[in-house]
């Protein structure tokens, strides 16, 4: 049977009920042929530093491909990639990294006991789990940071203290973190089971 006669029965009933389903079209399995491009670099045993992108929410992700394309978020690489996709290939891109269980980066940096003891103190002193969870898994349109590439965490947060019109709400505090600090969170972060 065709993928979208199966969603035919959803959707008629989502519509008899005037209820707004955005994504009921997607197509998870579509998706992955669509990402192919995506995880040359997303991938668990990158070395580059892209984000991983499994587990992640699809509106979440959804929000982020619109900001690369529009270019309020840059990256050259994420722009052109993202530039001929569709609505739909978006949506069904976003689906199927949402519909995989979040994976933990490779890496060939050696624990640090000190600096993930230091990394959780700092969270907890700033209160990071209020918007990425008691387990820094995320939520809806809140990113996930357990698990996640450090180094692409370091970058990250170097960027947002840089450029508080990326995330306002996280670098409202006011407290610029040195670089040492910075290394310390991403580690700490980076050491969690996503």
């Amino acid at each position: 049977m065709h993928p979208m006669r199966k969603k035919w029965p959803t959707l008629a009933a989502a519509v008899a009920l005037g209820i707004n389903v955005p994504g009921a079209l997607a197509d998870a399995p579509a998706g992955e042929k669509k990402a192919e491009l995506c995880v040359l670099c997303h991938r668990v045993d990158n070395s580059h530093g892209a984000p991983l992108l499994d587990g992640l929410a699809a509106g979440y992700l959804l929000k982020q491909f619109e900001w690369f394309k529009s270019g309020k978020r840059f990256g050259p690489a994420m722009q052109v990639n993202l530039s001929p996709l569709s609505s739909e290939d978006l949506q069904d891109i976003a689906d199927y990294f949402s519909s995989h269980p979040a994976t933990r980066a490779a890496t060939k940096m050696t624990s640090d006991r000190q600096a993930q003891e230091l990394g959780s103190t700092m969270a907890s002193n700033l209160g990071c789990a209020g918007c990425h969870g008691g387990d820094y898994r995320g939520a809806e349109d809140v990113p996930r940071l357990a698990g996640q590439l450090r180094n692409y965490l370091a970058f990250q947060m170097s960027k947002l203290q840089r450029d508080s019109s990326l995330h306002p709400s996280m670098s409202s505090s006011g407290q610029l973190l040195s670089q040492p600090a910075i290394e310390a969170l991403a580690t700490y972060f980076a050491s969690l089971e996503p």
